[in-house]
């Protein structure tokens, strides 16, 4: 059955180890940041990671800046990471914002496929 990427998954390009990568990298997370955007999301932001074990991989605070652009904190050594070895996949980003207001995004390895949408379902 093949994967249909939708609005709320991002793929990364390659995957390393999403705990103790540098911010920038989820600085760098486009479709996150457009999905903010479109649901009018209020600064400041609580970006949790998680595996599918609903452990915290890695916790990021955002704020927003009137220029647009956004500042990232990390807060990941407050909730005590897992060791690389135990984070278990698929992850999901939650984007928590000053409202209460929650968006839930999966992360996922891999490239993009770029396979037309068809009508069939592959039960």
């Amino acid at each position: 059955m093949p994967e249909t990427i939708d609005d709320f998954t991002i793929v990364l390009p390659e995957l390393s180890d999403m705990a103790n990568c540098e911010l920038k990298r989820y600085d760098g997370l486009d479709r996150l940041w457009r999905m903010v955007e479109r649901y009018k999301m209020t600064a400041p932001i609580a970006i949790r990671v998680v595996d599918n074990k609903a452990r915290c991989v890695r916790a990021i605070r955002g704020t927003r800046y009137q220029a647009g652009g956004w500042q990232l904190e990390d807060e990941t050594t407050a909730v005590a990471p897992p060791l690389a070895g135990e984070v278990e996949f698929p992850l999901s980003i939650n984007v928590q914002d000053a409202r209460g207001n929650i968006l839930k995004m999966r992360l996922q390895p891999g490239v993009p496929k770029r396979e037309p949408l068809s009508n069939h379902s592959h039960d």
